[in-house]
């Protein structure tokens, strides 16, 4: 069995943004809370594979009326998982209900000016490329939200975003995403024209009169045959580094320690966040209920305390938060073990340095 990291767009990104965090997130699986924008997304996604190539009454429905509430399936789905994942108050189920319905308006089965040969929804691939005459080896593994095969060998690979900013400097210019689709869809289906199209849900995805496309549809550049030799390469490094990571390799790039992006995009210090609340002129800004609003904050800044899942020969299963304890079910030779997490190293250096000039 090849022993080879599975790299994505999102491992790589994590990597580059801040070591530590992919420390937390790959090697030592700390717990994560999560947040409302990735459980809206996740419920988004989970409707458009459902409606991808079945219960096209529901996806008639849905446009007719302009909401997913008067139907049975997409309706009761998106309750039951927005209960679970507790994004089921009023404020975050509006806004499930308009990205759904932006996402189907927006030409979702392909055929807005042909129909496709080949339509799939959540296409999976699983490569290992390995031409030691060319010094590339690295192994891609993901999902793609619609991919559609046209006549004349075109493609279109659309992935669905739910995020509330569209792409911005180098997202656009060199975005990782888009260039591990290409070159899996190329290696996949050597004689076809992949093109990466992004749809962000929360913005206009309408085409005007003169056929421009709103703001949230985002359709990439082509990439060319030498650019994607030239991120074989790239990838290539990248798996030896992730291959051989470690702790002393999770101090090396921690995103405290880097400049602010200059080009709009989030990182940097940034990624780290800060404790405490949303501030506006010295005050807390306040939601709708008069509620301050927490700031955005690094889930693996500060310690915690959790269990973890191992099996038998010490290797991290699954974690979990004290309260989510029971979620961990033992297999044959697995233990649930009591662990405890120091925080990042740069704040945890910070707060003893604070300490002692204190």
């Amino acid at each position: 069995m090849s022993k080879l990291t599975k790299l994505s767009a999102s491992r790589i990104k994590t990597a580059q943004t801040c070591s530590w965090t992919y420390w937390c997130n790959y090697k030592l699986k700390l717990p994560d809370a999560g947040n409302d924008g990735s459980s809206r997304g996740t419920i988004c996604h989970n409707i458009f594979e459902l409606l991808g190539d079945k219960h096209k009454r529901e996806y008639n429905k849905i446009l007719k009326d302009g909401t997913i509430w008067n139907t049975d399936i997409v309706a009761a789905q998106v309750k039951k998982e927005a209960e679970e994942l507790a994004v089921n108050d009023p404020e975050n189920l509006e806004l499930i209900d308009e990205m759904i319905v932006n996402g189907l308006r927006c030409d979702f089965f392909g055929d807005e000016n042909e129909k496709p040969v080949l339509a799939e929804s959540e296409r999976f691939f699983d490569l290992e490329i390995d031409r030691p005459e060319e010094g590339i080896k690295y192994a891609v593994r993901g999902y793609i939200d619609k991919l559609f095969v046209y006549k004349d060998n075109s493609v279109i690979i659309r992935d669905f975003k739910s995020s509330k900013s569209v792409f911005k400097g180098k997202e656009i210019t060199d975005n990782l995403q888009n260039l591990i689709y290409c070159l899996a869809i190329k290696h996949l289906m050597p004689e076809t024209e992949p093109q990466s199209e992004f749809l962000f849900l929360r913005f206009d995805l309408d085409t005007d009169l003169l056929g421009n496309a709103g703001k949230g549809r985002m359709k990439m550049d082509k990439i060319s045959p030498e650019e994607l030799e030239g991120f074989e390469h790239q990838l290539t490094q990248f798996q030896n580094y992730l291959d051989n990571f470690d702790e002393e390799s999770a101090k090396s790039n921690l995103a405290a320690k880097q400049d602010y992006p200059k080009d709009g995009t989030f990182g940097g210090p940034l990624a780290c966040g800060k404790d405490g609340y949303k501030m506006s002129r010295g005050q807390p800004v306040l939601d709708d209920n008069g509620e301050p609003i927490k700031a955005f904050i690094c889930p693996f800044r500060k310690p915690r305390d959790y269990w973890a899942l191992k099996d038998s020969e010490g290797n991290i299963k699954k974690t979990a938060f004290p309260e989510n304890k029971h979620e961990l079910e033992l297999e044959d030779g697995d233990e649930i073990v009591s662990m405890k997490y120091d925080g990042c190293p740069h704040w945890e250096n910070k707060q003893k340095l604070d300490d002692f000039l204190d």
